[in-house]
């Protein structure tokens, strides 16, 4: 029996990594050629990369980008059709949506620093960047106006059986960015946890709320947002299949918060 458990894990991770080598990411169609972003404090521009093609799916993901003051910062920047080149680019975890080498290369000039849990480190090593790691609960300053701290992501419920796709042990993060008296939260992927209830003074929080079994699902998100309550919430990481799902957020969430629907 114990030999057949193996075997079947064994079996489900050769799947996993044969269809991650089949996905294909992609600008989609159905991207807005326009530019969609939101503007906080006058001077804060945050931006999406925009609806992606991941293999037949279109998707909305966890790519964004921050403008400020001339400094630029990427978070998981994925299918990216700009070049500007950043300053900082900061990845939540290793997942394909998330971590792209191919988009990484585009952006990334001899002082950029990337900002990464170990796990994302071990697999840039091969290359000549300049890496930081994050793990949950670091904070730490970059600039005289920007500091940031990781925060924990990962799931309650499993995928598979008892497997997780963001277990607790692997580290991921997401990220709040304090930029003057702005805070930004980037949630990565993750289930409402805990940890989260810390998290507060937020100016815009960017969360998932496409699946129940990879990250929050749009019931949990809701309950987060109304919880926090920031001033603004960009809804990311869901399948553009799913639009009901979108209405459903914008009827829960509290009238008071401003929902920004960047496609």
């Amino acid at each position: 029996m114990k030999k057949c458990v193996i075997g079947f894990i064994c079996l489900i991770i050769v799947l996993t990594i044969m269809s991650c080598s089949l996905i294909k990411i992609d600008v989609s169609e159905k991207r807005n050629p326009v530019l969609q972003f939101i503007l906080l404090d006058n001077y804060i521009e945050v931006s999406s990369t925009g609806i992606t093609r991941i293999s037949k799916s279109d998707f909305f993901p966890s790519s964004f980008r921050i403008k400020e003051n001339g400094k630029l910062i990427y978070v998981d920047p994925l299918a990216i059709s700009d070049t500007d080149k950043a300053d900082y680019i900061f990845i939540t975890h290793t997942h394909l949506d998330h971590f792209s080498i191919k988009d990484i290369k585009k952006i990334v000039k001899s002082e950029t620093l990337i900002i990464c849990p170990n796990r994302v480190a071990k697999r840039l090593n091969r290359y000549d960047y300049k890496i930081r790691e994050a793990k949950p609960g670091d904070f730490f300053g970059l600039d005289k106006n920007l500091k940031v701290e990781a925060i924990e992501a990962y799931n309650l419920k499993p995928t598979l059986l008892w497997l997780k796709a963001h277990p607790k042990s692997k580290q991921n993060v997401g990220y709040v960015f304090t930029i003057d008296s702005v805070r930004i939260y980037h949630a990565g992927d993750t289930d409402y946890i805990p940890e989260m209830g810390s998290i507060q003074d937020i100016s815009l929080a960017i969360v998932p709320i496409g699946d129940g079994n990879l990250t929050m699902n749009v019931e949990d998100a809701s309950k987060f947002i109304n919880q926090i309550k920031p001033e603004y919430v960009i809804p990311m990481h869901y399948d553009m299949k799913e639009r009901n799902d979108m209405g459903k957020f914008m009827s829960l969430v509290d009238k008071k918060i401003k929902i920004k629907v960047l496609e």
